[in-house]
């Protein structure tokens, strides 16, 4: 596996994060500005850290490597959320059921941590 893995999941999250973010802030009542900020700020970053590295390989990996890492922090946060909610008794009116939130937070760590793996492979500087 090489950073071209990496950059191109980046290009990838960074592009879909932003947009899941609105159809989930349009779609759910409930939904709340700084949920919708924080998808944003990962799509910049991600999208970022895929730009300085097809800049620059070697100078760009290390702002891929901190933007992975930050999705990373963040989707574990979430996932943890998405798991608490399932345990809660309440009845929300939510468009999706819990359990496809659950399996989504997962598939996305999981991508996350593959991107963050990857571009944490050192780079030999030519």
């Amino acid at each position: 596996m090489d950073i071209g893995l990496s950059r191109t999941l980046a290009i990838i999250l960074g592009s879909a994060l932003p947009l899941l973010g609105f159809v989930r802030q349009s779609t759910n009542e409930n939904a709340d500005a700084a949920s919708f900020l924080i998808d944003l700020a990962l799509g910049i970053l991600l999208l970022y850290g895929a730009w300085r590295v097809g800049d620059a390989r070697h100078s760009g990996q290390r702002f891929l490597a901190a933007a992975w890492g930050m999705t990373v922090g963040v989707f574990c946060c979430g996932l943890a959320a998405q798991i608490n909610g399932l345990s809660k008794s309440e009845l929300v009116a939510a468009p999706l059921p819990r359990e496809l939130l659950v399996v989504a937070a997962v598939l996305g760590l999981a991508v996350a941590v593959v991107g963050l793996a990857t571009s944490l492979r050192s780079i030999r500087k030519n």
